[in-house]
């Protein structure tokens, strides 16, 4: 059963829906864009959102928050948000072992600093990815063919939004996660 609903920040620009469970250690999270939960599946019909344990998940947003600078794309490829980049970038093809080594280690590295999903602990979680540009952060995602029988509402897309109003929302997500989960009461 899900408790203590909670929405941080708001839907039209860019909010934090939580919900924690009073039977095990999982929290529902919705995260909305411009009214968007782009966290939203459909799974046998119904619609969901991610809900699991979300330690990880919270220690990857602290640390890409408490390390944000600007980092842009590693290699120059069409796209215009960081999902489609991604998407773009995985075509190169080389004869030389080294060079190919090295191009996909860097785009490697580039996503995991900048895509959650790898942080998902086994949640079904949106591969969504955060760059610092300018004052704005921008959040783009690309969910297509992620797990077989869930499929998520908002496959591909992205928008920007203020640097200071994200880490605002996320940094009271952090400590309200923090304080129900880790706090003793």
């Amino acid at each position: 059963m899900l408790i203590d609903k909670k929405l941080i920040g708001n839907k039209e620009e860019f909010g934090i829906e939580i919900a924690f469970s009073n039977e095990c250690k999982d929290t529902e999270i919705a995260m909305y864009l411009k009214s968007k939960n782009i966290l939203e599946f459909k799974h046998e019909g119904k619609i969901f959102t991610t809900c699991w344990d979300l330690d990880e998940l919270a220690m990857w947003l602290r640390d890409f928050i408490d390390n944000l600078k600007e980092d842009p794309y590693p290699v120059e490829v069409k796209g215009r948000y960081a999902a489609e980049k991604d998407d773009n970038a995985r075509d190169f093809e080389s004869d030389d072992e080294d060079e190919m080594d090295k191009y996909y280690n860097n785009l490697q590295e580039w996503y995991f600093r900048h895509n959650w999903h790898h942080a998902s602990s086994g949640a079904i979680l949106a591969s969504v990815y955060f760059q610092l540009v300018g004052n704005n952060i921008e959040i783009s995602w690309d969910n297509r063919g992620l797990d077989d029988g869930f499929d998520f509402t908002y496959l591909r897309g992205g928008d920007v939004i203020k640097k200071d109003l994200f880490i605002k929302i996320v940094n009271q997500f952090l400590n309200d996660y923090a304080d129900h989960w880790f706090v003793e009461n």
